[in-house]
């Protein structure tokens, strides 16, 4: 590799990080992949994109090591891709001397325990909680602080075990579930958080910062609806218009959380909710918004994708300066709808979508599963059959799209065995 080339480090460059590789090589930059550890989910890795990077290095857990190997090539900065890579990207930035989020509190900024109790010492509104060990000492919590609960791993993403638990038993089985399973990230789940269950609408709240200044990206609403036997199983994120009162008051809550858990530097994206009290944080992780493909529908809707302008504000774009404590703009209808899975078994052949390609608002989509993958009726994040992304200015042509892919959902299912 060449001296005088720029260079960036990626880490897990999966998920939404796949988008970040391919902007930063259009500005001249060579691009090096780090994988934060040997035992990532796999439905992570067979999302990378090798073309794009000069390199690829491995992590086995020797951080020394790792910003000697980098260290030569003095790279610009370092990018978190996905959940996963947030610890290493931080610790990395530091040693190098890169712009990022300060190490001190990156704990607080994955383990969701210790980001709630610093949002609640820093004044702000959040749930009550505790980190069971077992059953009995998480029933023995949710008696005393009153039900409903929600049990979940201490860091995790996608909905990833996540149980509502109106009484004992409920919760006895859900603490047993977690522990006995890895997070989305591959960690074992050795304690349980359990918390009161916040009332109201969630909403998600993307950002991206530079020096302790914040640009509001988009608020969206988290639509859940009743499916497949659960209560709330996603429907579709929507954007808001940042003029409406509950979205000032969600983009002024998040930049206060922004402030107490240090993301100074880099993508913000935050589940938020609108509780009878006012907003309570679900949690932020301190990465740009998944599945990849979702930043840039939305952006359809604000004319400015939070992954080009993460990119923008590491690149030292003049363009980002000015957005900097600010917020979108709505131009446009936007959302991310989620295709359910309704049957179960191994997929033999999947759904033809091209019926979506006709309609004026659908701007993409992606299947999940893959021929041979084991499926089952969804209830999260993790087991949607498809994600279509919607944008339209003229909200006539927008409902009726929305309208008609839900109408057609029975149909357009796999075939399973």
């Amino acid at each position: 590799m060449s001296g005088h080339r720029k260079t960036a480090v990626v880490v897990d460059p999966y998920s939404t990080g796949i988008l970040l590789a391919p902007r930063l090589c259009a500005r001249g930059y060579e691009v090096i992949a780090v994988q934060s550890r040997p035992d990532l989910a796999p439905s992570l890795l067979r999302s990378y994109q090798p073309g794009d990077f000069a390199a690829h290095i491995l992590h086995d857990g020797g951080l020394a090591a790792l910003v000697e190997r980098l260290r030569p090539l003095a790279p610009a900065f370092v990018l978190p891709g996905n959940e996963s890579a947030v610890e290493l990207a931080d610790a990395l930035g530091a040693a190098l001397g890169t712009p990022g989020n300060s190490p001190k509190l990156t704990a607080a900024r994955r383990n969701k325990f210790m980001m709630i109790e610093r949002l609640a010492a820093a004044g702000l509104l959040t749930a009550r909680q505790t980190m069971a060990a077992d059953a009995a000492e998480a029933v023995d919590w949710a008696a005393r602080a009153g039900w409903p609960v929600v049990a979940k791993p201490m860091a995790s993403a996608s909905t990833d075990h996540v149980y509502f638990c109106d009484r004992p038993a409920e919760l006895r089985a859900a603490v047993e579930a977690i522990l006995g399973s890895r997070d989305f990230c591959g960690s074992a789940n050795e304690r349980v958080l359990v918390q009161t269950y916040l009332d109201g609408l969630e909403y998600v709240v993307n950002t991206v910062s530079r020096g302790g200044r914040h640009y509001v990206c988009d608020v969206l609403l988290s639509a859940k609806r009743a499916l497949n036997g659960s209560p709330f199983v996603y429907d579709c994120y929507r954007l808001l218009p940042p003029e409406e009162p509950v979205a000032q008051a969600l983009m002024a809550y998040i930049r206060r959380v922004l402030d107490a858990l240090e993301i100074t530097d880099g993508a913000g994206h935050a589940e938020v909710r609108m509780t009878a009290r006012g907003p309570a944080l679900v949690e932020i992780a301190a990465r740009a918004m998944g599945p990849a493909g979702s930043t840039t529908a939305i952006a359809a809707g604000t004319g400015h994708d939070q992954v080009d302008l993460l990119v923008d504000a590491f690149d030292g774009a003049a363009a980002v300066g000015p957005l900097l404590d600010g917020h979108y703009r709505f131009q446009a209808d936007a959302m991310v709808l989620y295709l359910p899975v309704l049957v179960s078994g191994r997929v033999e052949a999947l759904p033809d979508l091209s019926v979506l390609d006709g309609m004026a608002s659908v701007r993409g989509y992606a299947l999940v599963p893959r021929v041979g993958d084991a499926v089952v009726p969804t209830l999260d994040l993790t087991q949607v059959l498809a994600k279509v992304y919607l944008a339209h200015p003229d909200r006539a042509v927008f409902e009726r799209d929305w309208a008609a892919i839900r109408s057609l959902e029975d149909r357009l299912q796999p075939v399973v065995a």
